[in-house]
């Protein structure tokens, strides 16, 4: 198992893990298989000492219900706390897992077999008298599961992509990648005029990208959302974008969290963002009301204006009322492609509410939004090369922020 992530040679024994290197870079593993009996910390103390990403791999067939192991399991998840926003923590669930509370973690991958539950089925089918079976796909849906793969190789070839993205710690930038893909390289993607018509935001997405290689994350949650990794002239960059082709883009309380774990993760370890927007505004359910839509949407706004990372934003089509959390706030450039939508409800309800034709209202304001909000109009077949010149000017992006001890919202 140990040899399918680290480099062959590589691996060195520590304690109850190993340190070794992937594709030739530095990373600590704790590993455990078995039955859980408990663990100790000293190679994430490691990891945090010499500043390099911490994988946890539980290969595990059970848990062994004792006050040592209760104990080892709270020692354990405090060290990943410290290191939260210090190194990237990988956490890796095969085989049975259940109580085992590693979400002190920033990316959870999972293989097809795996079971993972905070509580036992034991416990709950005694409290229910159900049996249950939390499989990797229901934790694919709920968003607990970032990366999945159909078998343990899968996965953890999956992980070693994911590392070739970020940075060993959060002093560092992000690696960059060697690449033949010519910078001026142009788009060659037709985006559909119609707003409401729904489509592939990835395509675009890709095309832009280096070698076309993007690397999703959580691609079964939250679908209207889509966020992963890509490079752009070799360098990291975190991708953020509204999926059209599901629920047209709109943003709901699911989609939101998504974005802002994800936008936060990137700031903290300094890998650029790129937003691409295209949404008609909110969900328009009570049930987005009353599941925390606004607490959801302060957070995500939040964490956009204390960005100190590069954020550059592509407005694609419809910029309408979610525009103020992903694109205005926070944002160092933005480009807009010319038939960009822009509207402070929706371009209907706008128009409809002003008693004023749609098509003009649409002329007018996007008029005002080129002078007051987007800093370019580009073509469609140059956002490569634009995204790229803009990244090598805030290479240097230097941003103060207040002193303080922590957030609280």
């Amino acid at each position: 198992m140990i040899e399918l992530l680290l480099d062959e040679g590589s691996p060195s024994r520590f304690s109850d893990g190993y340190f070794g290197t992937v594709d030739g870079r530095p990373v600590c593993l704790l590993y455990k298989d078995g039955v859980f009996d408990g663990c100790k910390v000293d190679v994430i103390e490691l990891a945090l000492k010499i500043g390099v990403p911490i994988v946890n791999i539980f290969n595990c067939e059970g848990f062994e219900i004792t006050l040592k192991t209760f104990l080892d399991v709270s020692k354990l998840i405090s060290k990943l706390g410290l290191a939260n926003g210090v190194i990237p923590r990988i956490t890796v669930f095969l085989n049975k897992v259940h109580w085992l509370l590693s979400y002190q973690t920033d990316f959870v991958a999972m293989s097809e077999d795996t079971e993972y539950s905070v509580v036992m089925p034991e416990v709950i089918k005694s409290f229910t008298g159900k049996d249950v079976e939390i499989s990797a796909e229901f934790h694919l849906k709920s968003g607990n599961c970032h990366i999945f793969g159909e078998s343990d190789e899968a996965v953890l070839s999956s992980v070693r992509k994911l590392l070739s993205f970020l940075p060993l710690n959060n002093m560092e930038d992000p690696p960059v990648a060697e690449t033949r893909d010519d910078v001026k390289r142009t788009i060659d993607f037709d985006v559909p005029s119609d707003p409401y018509q729904p489509f592939d935001m990835k395509g675009l997405i890709t095309h832009v990208l280096d070698d076309e290689d993007f690397f999703e994350i959580q691609e079964y949650y939250a679908q209207n959302v889509i966020v992963g990794f890509g490079r752009l002239d070799g360098l990291s960059v975190g991708i953020v974008a509204n999926n059209p082709a599901y629920r047209l883009g709109c943003l709901d309380v699911d989609g939101i969290k998504k974005m802002t774990s994800f936008v936060r993760f990137c700031d903290a370890f300094n890998i650029p963002v790129v937003n691409f927007v295209d949404t008609p505004g909110f969900l328009p359910e009570f049930e987005q009301e009353i599941g925390g839509l606004a607490k959801s949407m302060s957070r995500l706004v939040d964490v956009y204006s204390q960005a100190t990372t590069p954020i550059l934003t592509v407005v694609v089509r419809k910029a309408y009322s979610g525009l103020i959390g992903m694109g205005l706030t926070g944002s160092d450039i933005t480009f807009a492609y010319p038939n960009a939508e822009f509207a402070v409800i929706d371009a209907d309800t706008d128009s409809t509410i002003l008693n004023v034709d749609r098509k003009s209202y649409v002329d007018e304001i996007r008029r005002s939004a080129f002078d007051l909000i987007v800093d370019d109009v580009i073509d469609v077949k140059w956002t490569r090369c634009k995204l790229i010149n803009a990244l090598r000017l805030l290479e240097s992006k230097r941003k103060k922020l207040p002193p303080k001890k922590c957030d609280v919202i």
